[in-house]
C-alpha cells in the first residue's frame, strides 16, 4: 500500500495542472484576507473577526474536492487506469491508496491556505497597530476544523470520483449538485416543513463540518459524523462500480 501511495503522490507532484490549484489557493485565500481586513478597520482588533479571518481558508476545500474528482477520473480518461489495476489488481487498494494520498495533498492545501491568512493578516495588523488575536486558542480551533473540513471535502471527491468515472460528468454533476440541486431541495423541503432534514444532505452536512456554523444546520460534531458517513457511503458505492467494471 505504502508504494501504491508513494505512486499517487507522484503523480500530483508531476503533474503541472496540479501547481496551478495552489496558485488559486493563494489567490482567492491573499485577496479574501486583504479585503477583510482592509475594509472592517474598526473591526479589526476584535477577536471574533480575527477567528472570522481563518473562513478565508475555506477556498481551498472544494478546490481539494476538485483535485480529488481528477485524481481518479484522470485515469479513466486517459485510459492509465488499466496499467494501474495490472500492476496493483486489487482495485480496491488502489482507491484506498489514492484516498491516502489524496488526504496528505488536502491537507497541504489547508495548511498552505492558513499559512496566506497569517502572512496577510498579522503584517498588515501589526502595522496598523491592531491587537492581535491569530495566535489565541480559538483561532487555533477555527484552524484545526478548517483543516479537518478541507479533508473531508478532498474525500468527498474521490468517493464521487470513484462512482462517476467520467471526468466531466463528475466534475459538472458535482459542482450542479452543489450550487443548484442542493439548494433547490432545500428550497422544496422548506415549504413541505422539512427543513430539519435539510440539514442531513452531502453538502449541507459539509458545511456544518467547518466549524463556522449557520441556519438549518447540525452542529459541529454530528455535522462530521453526518459527513463521514455520506463520504463512506458513496465510496461504498464506487469501491463496487470500479471493482464491477470491465476495464479494457
Amino acid at each position: 500500500m505504502s508504494q501504491l501511495v508513494r505512486a499517487e503522490l507522484l503523480k500530483v507532484r508531476t503533474t503541472r495542472g496540479s501547481w496551478v490549484y495552489l496558485i488559486v489557493i493563494v489567490l482567492l485565500v491573499g485577496l479574501a484576507v486583504a479585503g477583510d481586513v482592509g475594509s472592517n478597520a474598526e473591526l479589526r482588533s476584535q477577536q471574533e473577526f480575527q477567528v472570522g479571518l481563518v473562513e478565508a481558508a475555506g477556498f481551498s476545500a472544494v478546490l481539494a474536492m476538485i483535485l480529488a474528482i481528477t485524481l481518479v477520473t484522470t485515469e479513466f480518461r486517459h485510459g492509465t487506469i488499466t496499467p494501474t489495476f495490472l500492476a496493483a489488481p486489487g482495485r480496491e487498494r488502489v482507491l484506498g491508496s489514492k484516498a491516502l494520498a489524496g488526504t496528505i495533498v488536502f491537507l497541504f492545501f489547508g495548511a498552505l491556505a492558513l499559512v496566506v491568512v497569517a502572512a496577510v493578516a498579522l503584517p498588515w495588523l501589526t502595522v496598523t497597530g491592531d491587537e492581535i488575536h491569530l495566535l489565541d486558542g480559538e483561532v487555533a480551533t477555527r484552524a484545526a476544523e478548517t483543516l479537518l473540513s478541507v479533508v473531508l471535502w478532498g474525500l468527498m471527491g474521490i468517493a464521487i470520483g470513484s462512482v462517476v468515472h467520467s471526468q466531466v460528468a463528475a466534475l459538472v454533476g458535482t459542482l450542479v449538485w452543489l450550487f443548484v440541486v442542493e439548494n433547490l431541495l432545500v428550497g422544496l423541503l422548506g415549504l413541505l416543513d422539512g427543513e430539519e432534514v435539510t440539514a442531513y444532505l452531502p453538502f449541507r452536512a459539509l458545511d456544518a463540518a467547518d466549524g463556522t456554523g449557520g441556519d438549518n444546520l447540525v452542529s459541529y460534531w454530528p455535522g462530521v459524523a453526518v459527513s463521514l458517513g455520506w463520504i463512506a457511503l458513496i465510496g461504498a458505492a464506487g469501491v463496487w462500480r470500479t471493482s464491477s467494471r470491465d476495464i479494457t
